[in-house]
């Protein structure tokens, strides 16, 4: 039996991307507040977290294509490689409590069975950088909606809920 969990990381970077092409890049410099990520790292680090939970439940080494810019071609281009890596990699298993995976939150060692580690670390943060960039890309007025997030939702044009 496999594990369905490539596909929210695809669809997800698919949406980022969708996002990013709206921004303009003067925007990926710009944060949500002093002292927080500017909106091209969070981009560069929900694409990192995609790989670095996903490339360890099929047995492979982790891998980024992250330069280390934050530059719009450089984003994008770490986006797309991302995804096109995630489509090469093997279905995962299902996931084994007995596993246990490593990885580094901020300052904290992190050794997490693999259903924790996917669904309560993984998953959160790679949606956190993704809202980041939709959240900075927001408020700096780029017309973005819930609809480029989830793929789902629609709205009609100019359309604004009451305050």
């Amino acid at each position: 039996m496999r594990c369905p969990i490539k596909s929210p990381f695809v669809r997800y970077l698919e949406q980022l991307q969708g996002i990013l092409h709206k921004v303009p890049d003067n925007l990926f410099a710009e944060s949500l507040a002093a002292g927080m990520l500017p909106l091209g790292v969070h981009a560069r680090v929900a694409s990192n977290f995609a790989l670095r939970g996903y490339c360890p439940l099929v047995g492979k080494p982790v891998v980024t294509f992250d330069r280390d810019s934050i530059e719009r071609q450089a984003i994008e281009r770490q986006v797309a490689q991302t995804l096109a890596c995630l489509e090469q990699l093997p279905d995962a298993p299902v996931l084994d409590n007995e596993i246990l995976h490593d990885d580094k939150a901020g300052f904290t060692l992190l050794s997490l069975p693999q259903p924790e580690f996917i669904y309560h670390y993984i998953l959160p943060n790679f949606f956190f950088h993704i809202s980041m960039v939709y959240a900075i890309a927001r408020t700096k007025g780029v017309e973005v909606g819930k609809g480029d997030f989830d793929g789902y939702h629609s709205y009609p044009q100019g359309f604004y809920f009451p305050s």
